[in-house]
Parts: structure tokens; sequence; C-alpha cells
């Protein structure tokens, strides 16, 4: 079922600009004359808004960027402040990186990290997941000899610390009961551990810490469902068999199946292409398996397809519009900055004179003197 989708566009809202924004249309006279309104009086037409050029604070049209005003020079890390003022660039292994904010490059630290030492040339050099000295932020020490263990000092109830880490004597197969303890198979034939004989490990078994003990346990997912331990070991795999899913016993209904221990596909969705789908809302199975709603959905599309009650249509993200009605190029008009569509589709603002389109208006001031035409 492939319907050409209708385009349902988002409504643009633009709050707080109206301080560097005149309220003004963008019509052009019959001449191409740089005006925009015009008052009407007895002795003739008068007018009195005009194109305005230049790019109110605090945006700017930047060198290597395409249009006018279109560079936000509070935010733009390539532009920040001013035109060409870069940010500095970091690479991926370090936990920091640069942000333009209200016009100034600032330092932005990955989570658990700090700038202690309030120099931007080592970044956020401090770990205040594990530093003692600086335990879940700046200046926060423990006491002597007390572990910075994630971002707390000290370990946490039910933990004990072995080493530089807390863990659970407990659960812990590297410190089971006590630290450095491996939970690993007896040595001695003679083990009480061996419960199934000597040197006997039914399948899908291995030997686990629990409750602070280490004993033969059943694999995950695996479970021993037919109480035969030593016999067939842990027979059912409760991550797949349909009849003991997720759980000895628990069955899933007729026509579902067992995926990774929950019972697939759940009420109101249909399984198409090996994955349960809800036909109503997937764009890839829209109204039946297999229906895809066309239109462009990569990221640059500014929008993408939508499956709604199992019908298609296409949404643009807030300030972009399919102006072309070209939906494989998606929403291709920023609304926001386009001399061609500023605000609406097709709403053109003067491009031979220069008038820029800011925040979906097409900028104008007043005349220097009032013309009558």
């Amino acid at each position: 079922m492939n319907v050409r989708p209708t385009l349902r566009a988002i409504p643009l809202v633009f709050a707080g600009l109206a301080s560097i924004v005149l309220e003004a249309s963008c019509a052009r006279s019959e001449e191409d004359r740089p005006y925009a309104t015009w008052a009407f009086g007895t002795e003739g037409a008068v007018r009195d808004v005009c194109v305005q050029t230049e790019c109110p604070a605090p945006f700017a049209t930047c060198e290597g960027e395409r249009g006018l005003c279109t560079v936000d020079l509070r935010s733009d890390v390539d532009h920040c402040g001013s035109c060409g003022a870069r940010c500095p660039r970091t690479n991926s292994r370090t936990p920091w990186s640069f942000v333009c904010s209200e016009g100034l490059c600032r330092l932005a630290c990955d989570p658990h990290y700090a700038d202690c030492n309030g120099r931007v040339d080592d970044g956020c050099e401090t770990s205040t997941w594990e530093d003692p000295a600086n335990c879940g932020g700046c200046g926060n020490a423990c006491d002597e000899g007390v572990l910075c263990w994630r971002g707390a000092c000290g370990c946490p109830n039910g933990f004990t610390r072995c080493g530089d880490d807390c863990v659970r004597l407990d659960a812990d197969n590297e410190n089971c009961g006590a630290c450095g303890s491996v939970c690993e198979a007896p040595e001695s034939d003679a083990d009480p551990r061996w419960t199934c004989g000597p040197g006997v490990e039914p399948n899908h078994t291995a030997w686990t810490c629990a409750s602070a003990s280490c004993s033969l346990q059943c694999k995950q997912p695996y479970a021993d469902c037919n109480q035969d331990f030593c016999g067939d070991g842990c027979e059912v795999d409760l991550g797949k068999d349909p009849a003991n899913c997720g759980a000895c016993g628990n069955a899933c209904a007729p026509g579902q199946r067992c995926e990774s221990g929950a019972c697939t596909c759940p009420p109101g969705t249909t399984r198409c292409a090996g994955a349960c789908v809800d036909l109503s809302t997937d764009p890839a199975h829209c109204g039946e398996c297999g229906a895809s709603c066309p239109g462009s959905t990569s990221a640059r599309a500014n929008g993408g397809p939508l499956c709604e009650d199992g019908r298609c249509s296409y949404v643009c993200s807030p300030g972009f519009a399919d102006c072309d009605d070209d939906l494989d190029d998606g929403c291709e008009a920023n609304l926001l900055q386009s001399q061609r569509h500023c605000g609406s589709c097709g709403n053109r603002c003067d491009v031979a004179g220069g008038q820029p389109c800011v925040a979906g208006t097409c900028l104008t001031k007043p005349c220097d003197e009032p013309v009558v035409r």
C-alpha cells in the first residue's frame, strides 16, 4: 500500500525576537524598489518602511556560511562572539569539549569529570568518579584512607572494599566470601560441593558465587525445570522456550514466540520481517506488513514519514517546510532563514536588495525620510 502522504507542517513559533525584528510584510514595488509597506494619504502613497540589510544582533553573515544573517554569534562554535572566532577542538579521547555560550567559548566536562584546577589547558583533568580528593565534586575530599567509589566516599551497604574496588562478597566470582577468593571447581574429589560426583559438571552449569559460597549453578539463561539436575543438568533455555519463557512454566500464548525471555508479539502488534510492529504507527509497516511510507528519512531531510491510524503522512521539523512538493528531499526549506520562503512557503524577501530573513521575518526598518510616491 503506497499512498501519497499528506504533508503536515508544524506551526512556527517565534518568541522573544520582537525586540530585534520589526513586524512588516516583504512586498516589493512594481519597480523592485526596496520598500515594504505604504501609508496612504490625500497627497498619495507614502513609503514608511524600507528594507533592512544589516543583521540584528546576535546574528551575522559570516564567510563560508550559506545565507544572510544565518549565524548566531551567541552559540556557534565556529563563530563564537564574532565571525571566524572558532572554539578549540578536542578529540574523542578527551573527557571534555568546548561550547559557545553567550558568545564565549566555555569548557564543558563529560559526566564524572571536572576542571578542579581551573586551568583550561588541561581541560577537565579530574575524575570525580574515583578521586578521593574530589569525590563527586571539586574539593569534596574523603577521609584519609577512604576509597572514592563511583563518586561517593566509602563502599555502600552490602559492599566490601577489595583493593580499589567495592564488591559484593556474596555474588562476586572473583571475591566469593572473601577478597581474592576466586570461585572455581574444587581441587579435591572429596569436596562436598561435587554434588553429582567428583568431576561431574552437568550440562549448562558453571561454578558460581551465590550466598558467599561457590557451587555449581545453571548458566544464564538456562534452568533446571524438570528438577533432574544431575541427570540432564539445566535442560531448558528460558530465553527461547515458549513453554518456559523467562521462567519455568511460563508458557507463551498460541502463535507467540519466546525471544530473550519474553513472549512476542505483544497484543496490538504484528510480526513483520522478524520484528513485532504496530501497524497503526510504524512508518515501515503502515497498515500492513511491508507498506513503507514514502519520503526521505535522512538526517538532512528535516522531517520524516509518519504513520497514524495505519495511514501515511509526512511531518516537518519545527521551522522547516516542503516547499517544492518533493518528499525525496524532505522538508528542504528553512523558514527561519530562507530569503525565498521566509516564514512560509513562497514568502519572498527582496533577494536582489540583500534583505535577510531572520527568525522567519524579512528584515525591515523605518525609512530615513518618508517618500511620497
